[in-house]
């Protein structure tokens, strides 16, 4: 004879409906990898752009998907991001990561950002805290541009081939002689330096150089780690700054 079942049963079987149908359109923005217009978003998701706008508003309350305000697009947002790095938190070699930029962003008092890659580039997974005087906040989530700064020029130095050719072959013409240096002195040297941070294509941070460097998973490059570091209008290597770099991301992956 089967047992009656109990109210927690029936509240885990039926489950709460409205949270099942609002993230389907997470679920949308996370398959196709790309900010959505309401029309097509909805469509992709099954519903009206009525009901998906509803579910929206609650969704952008929350941080797991934001809109932006000068296309409208939407996209995960910041929570979801989080949510992710949590998740990801379970990989060994991230988990040792954060600790090298927590740590190494306490010691330096400068910011110091970990960038994982996923199919359409670089993205920012893991940030420090920045000095009160930083005339720029740095967040996760953020795409760094993939040709023209050092955090995509180390992805691409030491990725699988058969990823980075194509990615290559697609650089814009203007930007691809830059770019080759980059990626040469990244496998010359094992990192980049640069006196200038480069934070778009035509916006750079005045006063900071910055400092790339990869971080494996045995053969496989994994994430850059970027260090941030006081220019002070010297435009040479910082080599003691690089050499504790690269001992501790060296530490880090034996």
């Amino acid at each position: 004879m089967k047992a009656p079942s109990t109210d927690r049963d029936e509240t885990v079987s039926k489950g709460i409906q409205s949270i099942e149908i609002g993230a389907r359109l997470l679920d949308v923005l996370i398959e196709t990898r790309r900010a959505m217009r309401l029309k097509e978003l909805a469509e992709r998701a099954g519903m009206s752009p009525s009901k998906a706008r509803m579910y929206l508003v609650s969704l952008i309350r929350t941080g797991l998907i934001e809109q932006g305000e000068a296309t409208g697009l939407y996209a995960p947002g910041p929570k979801a991001m989080r949510l992710g790095v949590v998740a990801l938190g379970r990989n060994d070699v991230l988990s040792a990561a954060r600790g090298l930029v927590e740590s190494l962003g306490k010691e330096l008092g400068q910011p110091v950002i970990l960038s994982g890659w996923d199919d359409d580039g670089p993205v920012v997974l893991i940030v420090s805290g920045s000095p009160e005087a930083l005339p720029i906040v740095f967040r996760t989530g953020v795409r760094p541009p993939l040709y023209t700064t050092a955090t995509g020029a180390v992805f691409l130095a030491f990725m699988n081939k058969a990823v980075a050719d194509p990615l290559l072959a697609a650089c814009p013409s203007g930007d691809r002689e830059a770019l080759d240096h980059m990626i040469d002195e990244a496998r010359r040297q094992g990192s980049i330096y640069r006196d200038v941070m480069r934070l778009a294509r035509d916006i750079t941070l005045g006063g900071y150089g910055v400092i790339n460097a990869p971080i494996f998973n045995g053969t496989a490059i994994e994430y850059v780690l970027t260090v941030l570091a006081p220019t002070k209008g010297s435009k040479k290597r910082p080599a003691a700054l690089i050499r504790t770099i690269e001992d501790r991301i060296g530490a880090l992956q034996h």
